[in-house]
């Protein structure tokens, strides 16, 4: 038996009592669990919640694939983000968006830190969830090794997709977003978190933002974040 510390990503259904669960840890990077069988019928299955932050006892599969999941007791208390429509609608695209990029990223303390932060601040805040949601997305890139550049910025530059920097308008690029959307990227990832309420951006412009946060990752990454699980989760902030 080991423990580990990790982020519940997703849940899939297995059987009608078992479930693949899929985490990222610190330690031993993305990892997938089948959940144990009831040894009784009025017993409820073990149930997770998307963007947990717990220790998970198992049993080691050796060979690769599923480990034998055990046992899961939290670390964080993050009930208040399934209390709430909006943030729970965060925790599922995160959810959904780090089960492809983390799925063959390298262990990493930095990275399981700060999904872990990302996780327990979303709970905790009151007034900037959907510019914090940006934010989350826009900085993922500088954990997983490929940041934006900020010197890059200057006002009237635009940010191009491909090497993430900011370019003078008439620049070739293969995407670029617009003057404002970009100035809006720059100060997501430079503004301290007590000024992100202080950016002024309405549900059209975030749905924009949103746009360019999974086109710049998807880039980076190689993968195409157009699944019918995250296509849904944007209809909610469109």
């Amino acid at each position: 038996m080991q423990t580990v510390k990790a982020v519940i990503l997703k849940s899939v259904p297995y059987t009608e009592q078992q479930q693949i669960v899929q985490a990222y840890s610190g330690e031993r990077g993305f990892m997938e669990f089948i959940t144990p069988v009831p040894q009784f019928r009025r017993k409820k299955p073990l149930s997770t919640q998307c963007m947990q932050v717990v220790e998970i006892e198992y049993l080691p599969n050796e060979r690769g694939g599923l480990h034998k999941l055990r046992s899961i007791a939290p670390l964080a208390d993050t009930s208040a983000v399934y209390f709430s429509v909006v943030k729970m609608n965060i925790a599922l695209l995160w959810g959904e968006v780090l089960s492809l990029t983390l799925r063959h990223a390298e262990p990493s303390e930095q990275l399981f830190e700060y999904v872990r932060y990302s996780v327990e601040y979303l709970g905790a805040s009151q007034e900037d969830v959907a510019n914090f949601n940006l934010l989350f997305l826009f900085r993922l890139g500088r954990v997983m090794g490929f940041g934006i550049n900020l010197d890059s910025y200057e006002e009237g530059r635009l940010f191009h997709v491909d090497d993430a920097c900011f370019h003078p308008p008439g620049e070739a690029g293969r995407y670029c977003a617009g003057p404002r959307s970009s100035a809006v990227i720059h100060a997501l990832c430079s503004s301290p978190l007590e000024e992100l309420k202080a950016i002024p951006l309405n549900q059209e412009s975030r749905r924009i933002l949103l746009d360019i946060a999974l086109l710049y990752l998807g880039y980076h990454l190689n993968l195409d974040f157009n699944t019918r699980a995250i296509r849904v989760i944007r209809e909610v902030f469109s």
